[in-house]
């Protein structure tokens, strides 16, 4: 059963579209091996990382959210499995929110059958960031999951694109976050008090917790995403918000605290330490 939390009122739910090591030294080019020494527990043997392809649902207000959709069929994601165990099918989702327009968040998008395509998620409408729109899509050659999973969305009529800040409902709010690509955005849940947040790809590795200098290799503007990095997590820490983390190991949900001088992650799972 996919993990779930509470939020006041809403419903954060956990979804795992598959997990893929990358080696740290690709994933943080700039960053020494000598640096690793202390954050060994977030290393595989082999000196991976882990990265975790987490989807979410916030469920809220009476509407179903759908917050990414994964790598898809092409890379075997499981997606449609993880949303049958938490009892959610496509037909109840309300809105589809991808936080940015990387191929690992639009892979379910779209179902292409007999040379045609249809909304995997019939009845929502798909909340895709204006500015990574006008820079994927005009490329003079788009990804293949830009070509399948993206641009059929506006001749089927079911996109709106998003600049700054969106109401989803009384609880969520899509808040931008750029710097990862030119707009991500990340999904702020506020209920009965209690603060949460889809992060997205803000941050990548639970080490940037504190590493929060540390340039990952997937930010489209380093320095952009730094200061949203900073900024976002500084915030977060303070309200003692519940996240989703979509690249941090499953379950994905968990807290930014600051102990001893240093931030770190903590997940859900038993007050366990994440590698912060």
């Amino acid at each position: 059963m996919p993990e779930t939390v509470q939020v006041g009122s809403a419903t954060i739910v956990h979804l795992s579209d598959t997990e893929r090591p990358y080696p740290a030294r690709e994933v943080y080019p700039e960053v020494a091996d000598a640096a690793w020494n202390e954050y060994r527990q977030a290393l595989t043997a082999d000196g991976s990382i882990v990265l975790n392809f987490g989807c979410y649902l916030v469920i809220a207000d009476g509407r179903t959210v759908l917050v990414d959709t994964g790598w898809g069929p092409t890379y075997e994601g499981r997606l449609l499995d993880e949303l049958a165990a938490a009892q959610v099918s496509p037909q109840q989702i309300d809105a589809v929110v991808c936080t940015h327009l990387h191929g690992d968040h639009i892979g379910w998008n779209v179902v292409e059958e007999g040379g045609a395509s249809r909304p995997r998620f019939p009845r929502a409408r798909y909340l895709l960031p204006e500015a990574d729109w006008n820079h994927y899509t005009t490329q003079p050659e788009p990804s293949a999951l830009i070509r399948t999973q993206v641009l059929p969305l506006e001749s089927l009529g079911v996109m709106d694109l998003v600049n700054g800040e969106y109401t989803l409902s009384p609880s969520v709010t899509i808040v931008p976050t750029p710097g990862h690509t030119p707009g991500h955005q990340s999904v702020a849940i506020l209920s009965g008090g209690a603060h949460g947040f889809i992060l997205g790809d803000v941050a990548v590795s639970p080490v940037e917790a504190h590493e929060t200098d540390w340039k990952n290799r997937f930010d489209w503007d380093s320095a952009l995403a730094g200061r949203t990095r900073h900024a976002v997590l500084d915030r977060l820490e303070r309200s003692a918000a519940l996240v989703g983390a979509s690249h941090f190991p499953k379950p994905g949900l968990g807290r930014f605290v600051r102990e001893g001088g240093r931030r770190r992650w903590v997940d859900i799972d038993a007050g366990t330490p994440g590698h912060g």
